[in-house]
Parts: C-alpha cells; structure tokens; sequence
C-alpha cells in the first residue's frame, strides 16, 4: 500500500469505541495521523443499556468529527463472540493444505460450518518443517450486525478481525522478536473480559477470561451501596480518594479471582507447551491503571521477565496525536485499534479475515462506484459525440456559409490541379533546377569558418596585466592607471581596431605583401612576387588599406594544378600597450600574439590550419613569422630618425617638431603617444591539416622559387 494511504483500526468495546489511524512512514515505522475515543454513556452489558443505539451514536459522533473519506477499516471483534483453534498440521503437498484446514474447521468448529465465516492463518518457521494453523470463526449473524451499523454512517469495513489476533499482530511489531523457543504473554483487560494471548515467533495461543474491570466496579457496588456510574466513578479516582484503602479493600477478592484465571491459563499453556519458556508479561487496558493491579499480578505469577504495562509505542513517529494527553492517558487501551491498522498496511503477521466474502464484494463494490460512474459517464459523452457532430454538421450545411465554402473549396481544388501540372512539368526537366539547387547549396558552403576565424584571433589576443584585467569598468580601469603602478608601455594589451580577410584561391603560392614603412606618410615599399589570385574580401572594424594581390610570377612556370589550395588572408590591424623600443615591440608581435594564434589554430575541426613553413626559409626558423605590414608610435613625425632595417626603426621613433605629442586615451585620459600603430598579416588554409606523413611529402614535393 502506498504511504500516502491511511487505514483506521476501529476497536467497538464495552465502555468505549477507539479508533486509531495510521499510515506508512517508512524504516519500518508507522505514523499516527489521528485518533479518537469516544467512551458509551452506559455499559453495553448493562441491563437498561440498548446496545445497538449507544453503537450508532459512537459511530455518529465518530464519523460526524473526524477526517475518514477515502480511508480503509478495519473492524474488531470480541473474542468472546469468536472461535480460535490452534492445531498441528501434518507434513502435506502445500496444495492440500486448504483442504485440510478446511476438514479440519468442519471438526472444530461447533456450529454448522454453513452459519458461520471463518478463515485460517498457517505458521511456519523457515527451517522447520512443521506446520501451525490458527482456525478462526464467528457466526455471521453477529458479524453483520456489526457491519450494518458501520454501513449506517457510510463506513464499509475491508477486513474483520478478531482482536486477540490483533493484539498479536500488534504484538509482533511493536515488541522485539523473541527467540525460537520463548514466548511472550499479553493481557488485555477489558471492561467484560479479559483477554490472554501467548505471542511465540511462529505460533499463538489464546484464552478469554470471563472477567474484566466492570467485576471491580460491581465490587464497589455491593460494599458501599452505590449505584453504578458512582461507584465507576470511585474506581477511577480510588488513588486520590481518602478511603483508598477501603476501596482497595473492597475490589481485593477480585484482584485474587483475575490472577487465579490467568494463573490457570499460563500453567495449562505450560503443561501443553513445555518447550516454550515464558520470558514476561505485557499488560494492556485502563484496568491496569488501578494502583497495586500490576504489582499484585507481578507477586502471583513466576515469570523472569516480570510483568511490564505499556507506557508508548517505540514504532510510531513521534507527532501531535501520539503526544496528546488523551491519548497518552488511555495508552493502554489502544493496543487492539494499532494491531487492526497494522493489518490494513500489510504489516500483520496474522492476515486472515472474517468478512463475509458477499459483503466483501459490496465494499470492494462501494469502493470502486466512484470509478465505474467517471467511466459510465465518459462512455455516455463518447457515445453522444458522434450524433452532436452529425447534427452540427447538418445545421452547417443548411446555412449560407455553406455556399462560400463550397466556392472556396472549388477554387482550391483547381489551384491544387494547376499545381499538379506544373510539379508533373517539372518531373520531365530536372536538369536546369538542379544546377540552380547546386549553385545555391554552393554558397551556403565553408559559411561557418569566417566566425571561427575570427573568434581565433579573438582569442589569441594576449591578457595583458592581470591588474587591467580585473576592471570591470571605466571608473575601475581609471582607477588602476591612477595608481601609476602600471606603465602604459608595460601592459602588454593589444587593442583591435580592424581584421580584414580576404579569400585566395591558391594560397600556397600566394605571396604576403611586404611590410610598409614604420611611419604614417612613408612610401610603401615594392611587393614582392606572388601568384594566388585574391576573391572576395570581408572586413570587420574601421578602413583598412585594400590588400593588393601580387603579381603573377614571372618565372615562366606552369602552376601545378593538384597542389593548389584555398584560403584566406588575415589582416589584423590595431594598437599595442607595450615596449619602450621598436624591437621589444616587434617581438611582442611576432612571437607572443603569432604564437598565441597559431596555438589557437592547431585545434582539431577547426575548417583550417596555419601552412607550413616555407622550405626556402633560413635555417633554425621552426615557426613562421607573420608579415608585418606597419609598426610605428602614434603620432610620430613622417619619417623616423636612426638606423632603418627594412621598414623598422630599431632605435625607436621619435616625436617630430609639428607632430601631435598629446594624443588622449578617451576612457583614461593618458598620452597615446607611446602607443604602436600596428597592422601584421597571416595565411590560413582551408581544411584539415594533413597527417604528419602526408605533410612531409607536401613539404618535399613544394617547388622552390
């Protein structure tokens, strides 16, 4: 059962109906969601008690203030209107066992089999082969005498048990299992009889004793003269009273009549059972709260455990309703309602039932009516909706709509016929439409690599200082260069201002432009000889000085066809925070941010790779170099004094007279000055870099110039 379902032991005793309910709380635990005692105003067994209507007003009350819709019950029996055998089973196929018990109920049971319903439960241990059966059986007048008072209110029970059978249940899983061998006694004294049960591992035996706490008020009765209600009343408060001794005095002869019956059970138990020792005794009903009742049992009877009267249940999680004083107080009567909730969980040794299996059907019946009036509804609906469509249907067709439509519908199907014709047209020349999907499936080709390009270089661009890269924001950047810890030309930033790339189709034998003068204004050097022819270009950021695809070589050789490849040209343009001199600046460019790209363009799945070095390069050169087209301070004068090496001045650049000399950062406020104008290039290949082997032999077939 899941936990979320609730089961309520209902015990309807003499003096009082108690109901528990209870639910699963997993760990072997169970949790007490609620309870409810609702004591008779009279005694059942009283002479001008009517038993049936102070039942019907306890079930009223019960049902009118508590929360049960929905729940499962389990209903109490006396054992005093109920019949218990315990028998040996010979060793018998589990097959013919139910045929067995049942000869075995015909021969036991002392009424007509046909009168009563009964039911049977097996014990067994797992290594043994002997076999218990417990018969159980009530005559069905009383048990639907019971029932129909429950059905009055709504209630319909799922099982009926008996409650020495419930106090066993309750027995088994409240209370630590005993060993193979021992056995445990409860007493449960009622308000009309008391209750005996011998609680073993794999068996039980029980007893009811015709004796209960109405003796000890009847007792009261006959000394004092009182009526019946005053002298229930003494009993109760005979702790408190300033006559306890006399009271105790009085009710004295009933105490030695109780123990000499329980006395006499537990020794006939023993001389039949003499391989089970009697470990203790565990005491159940408000009669034990009697002061001296526990103590005068405990003298009388030679158990080692001794006598133990319940004081809360160890498998219960701790809540409200088991800490509620009522409940606490009247503990000791619960006992019989936990066994029967136990049992509606699957969580009772003894399952057997003593619901009449017609009336059985009826709750099970009751139970499911709210299912098979959703699901007789649901049929009818479905039922109803074929002939409410046909009627909608036929008031559509009768309106004006209709004739719209049918236009409607008619023009759609000559559409639907013209473009037919055409898709047929179109099956008998497929060739001039193919090309035309070719050509457009074309252009959609290699579209992905020009973003990954650019994210490369994106992020081959060197972090810089770890202090810049900690402002988030200008006012925390503003804040870091003020500190004038951090030199402009040591920050090691390289600020992008544009990144142009241009497609070549043959960019193994495309030749780089050579490098410009270091200067603004200086004349551009020659180029050098190339051969790839340069596409389209895409460019990304501010103006940038179109790139001029060198000439054809004019070597006069013929072009190898099978080595060609395309590519790109990359062209990166910008500012770098860093170096005092043209060299350091060089260096930073050439070896840090070049290494930086050409780390980020060795990952696999890329679209395309870095070419190899060239062959006619010097020796020792194991990393290509980019091309560096500018480098110069901005704002230096139109030609740089010193020494020149190529399109560099290795002295450094110095302001010339005129020149612009403060040249502000817009977010810090700094000189610029110091800054280098920077525009380098590289070449990438489109596709996946060959295997080290196949670019061996690329690298020995390549021509050299």
């Amino acid at each position: 059962m899941a936990a979320g379902n609730a089961v309520w032991g209902i015990d309807i005793g003499q003096c009082a109906l108690k109901a528990l309910k209870l639910r699963l709380a997993g760990e072997g635990q169970v949790e007490a969601v609620a309870f409810d005692l609702i004591e008779h105003p009279k005694l059942l067994s009283q002479p001008d008690a009517e038993p049936d209507e102070l039942v019907r007003a306890a079930l009223e009350k019960f049902a009118s203030r508590n929360d049960w819709q929905g729940d499962r019950f389990v209903l109490g029996v006396p054992g005093q209107q109920t019949f218990a055998r315990f028998c040996k089973m010979p060793p018998v196929e589990q097959k013919k066992i139910p045929d067995l018990v049942k000869f075995e109920a015909s021969q036991q049971i002392p009424f007509d089999i046909e009168d009563v319903v009964w039911d049977y439960q097996a014990f067994s241990a797992e290594d043994s082969p002997d076999l218990e059966v417990g018969i159980f059986a009530m005559r069905k007048d009383l048990i639907r005498k019971q029932i129909e008072l429950l059905g009055e209110v709504g209630i319909s029970p799922a099982i009926v048990q008996t409650i020495p059978s419930a106090l066993y249940n309750f027995s088994r899983f409240e209370l630590p299992d005993g060993e193979d061998g021992t056995a445990a006694v409860i007493i449960n004294v009622g308000a009309q009889n008391t209750d005996l049960v011998v609680v073993e591992p794999n068996s039980a035996w029980t007893r009811n004793i015709p004796l209960g706490g109405n003796a000890f008020t009847e007792a009261l009765v006959r000394a004092f003269k009182l009526s019946f209600a005053k002298a229930e009343s003494l009993k109760r408060t005979a702790a408190a009273s300033k006559y306890a001794r006399q009271v105790f005095q009085a009710m004295r002869p009933v105490f030695a009549e109780l123990v000499a019956e329980i006395q006499r059970s537990i020794g006939f138990y023993s001389s039949t059972h003499r391989e089970v020792e009697l470990k203790r005794v565990i005491v159940l009903g408000n009669a034990f709260r009697l002061p001296g009742l526990q103590k005068y049992l405990e003298n009388n009877l030679t158990i080692a455990g001794g006598v133990v009267r319940l004081e809360k249940f160890g498998r219960v999680v701790p809540s409200a309703t088991i800490n509620a004083p009522q409940f606490t107080e009247n503990i000791l009567t619960f006992g019989a309602a936990y066994g029967l909730a136990l049992q509606g969980l699957g969580l009772a040794r003894i399952s057997a039932s003593l619901l009449p299996s017609e009336l059985a059907r009826v709750a099970l019946w009751h139970r499911k009516r709210p299912l098979f009036i959703a699901t007789a509804a649901c049929l009818g609906l479905a039922a109803l909706l074929p002939f409410t469509r046909s009627f909608l249907d036929s008031q559509a067709l009768a309106s004006p709509e209709t004739t719209t439509a049918e236009r409607t519908a008619q023009q759609l199907i000559a559409e639907a016929e013209r473009y037919r014709d055409e898709y047929q047209k179109v099956q008998t020349n497929t060739g001039t439409p193919e090309q035309s999907i070719v050509k457009l499936l074309e252009l959609r080709k290699n579209k992905d690599l020009l973003p990954q390009l650019l994210a490369a270089v994106h992020a081959a661009l060197p972090a810089g200082n770890p202090a810049l890269q900690r402002a988030e924001t200008p006012e925390e950047l503003q804040s870091v260069v003020e500190s004038g810890q951090l030199p402009r030309t040591q920050r090691g930033q390289f600020l992008v201002e544009n990144v142009k790339i241009t497609y070549v189709d043959d960019v193994d034998n495309f030749v780089v432009p050579s490098a410009v003068a270091a200067a603004p204004g200086a004349p551009a050097p020659r180029q050098t000889a190339g051969t790839g022819r340069v596409g389209r270009t895409m460019e990304v950021g501010g103006p940038i000085d179109q790139a001029t695809p060198g000439p054809r070589a004019p070597t006069g050789r013929k072009r190898d066809a099978s080595r060609t490849a395309a590519g790109f040209l990359v062209e990166v343009r910008g500012r770098l925070l860093f170096g005092e001199s043209i060299g350091a600046a060089i260096q930073f460019v050439t070896e840090q941010m070049y290494g930086n790209i050409r780390t980020e363009l060795t990952r696999d799945e890329l679209g395309f790779f870095l070419p190899e070095e060239d062959p006619s390069k010097p020796a020792g050169q194991s990393l290509p170099r980019p091309q560096v087209q500018q480098l110069a301070r901005v704002g230096a004068g139109p030609r740089p004094r010193g020494i020149r090496t190529g399109a560099f001045d290795l002295d450094g650049p110095s302001a010339a007279a005129g020149q612009p000399g403060d040249l502000r950062d817009p977010i810090t406020g700094e000189n610029t000055s110091t800054d280098w104008s920077v525009a380098f290039s590289f070449k990438v290949k489109i596709g996946e870099k060959p295997a080290a082997k196949d670019e061996q032999a690329e690298k020995s077939d390549k021509p050299r110039p």
